[in-house]
């Protein structure tokens, strides 16, 4: 048993489960731009397809994150047939489920379980963000890294920005 007061235990929880959540969202979100940019390098030579892939693919996740976080209708709770909709006879929707608690680590947890900012310490399948939470988290950043690609590093349609100068100089 631990002395600490259970704030402070429940302070670190909250801190593992975090940070397994970044690292997550920082593997997802790395492996898209790595592998636009792996393919557009070996092409053209620039960057410039990389910010769009990395804006539209991280729009559709967090589209799809948000949609699949979005808490259960209280309306359809009480109808009886409201289940048949959700399951096709073999709860399919139940096993797919990865809400937090019951559930089994996917590979990609795995991988970031072993990277080493979360493997100096053990966090339990059932104690996890939910996929969806962490895959809302790895949109988020993706959208962040282009906008960065775009403003801080100024990767832009080749010949945009001699217009621009010309206008704005």
């Amino acid at each position: 048993m631990s002395d600490a007061p259970p704030e402070v235990v429940a302070a670190k929880r909250l801190a593992r489960k975090t940070l397994e959540a970044v690292v997550y969202g920082l593997v997802v979100a790395l492996f898209v731009a790595g592998a636009s940019a792996f393919l557009e390098l070996s092409g053209r030579g620039t960057l410039y397809t990389t910010k769009h892939v990395l804006f539209w693919v991280g729009f559709a996740l967090l589209a799809y994150a948000s949609f699949q976080l979005r808490p259960p209708s209280p309306r359809g709770s009480n109808r009886p047939d409201s289940d048949r909709f959700v399951t096709s006879g073999d709860d399919r929707q139940k096993k797919a489920d990865t809400t937090v608690g019951g559930r089994r680590e996917t590979r990609l947890e795995r991988l970031v379980s072993w990277l080493p900012p979360v493997r100096w310490f053990a966090i339990a399948p059932d104690d996890r963000f939910s996929v969806h939470a962490k895959l809302f988290l790895a949109a988020v950043f993706m959208l962040a890294l282009s906008m960065a690609m775009e403003f801080v590093f100024g990767i832009a349609r080749p010949g945009v920005a001699s217009v621009a100068a010309v206008f704005i100089g």
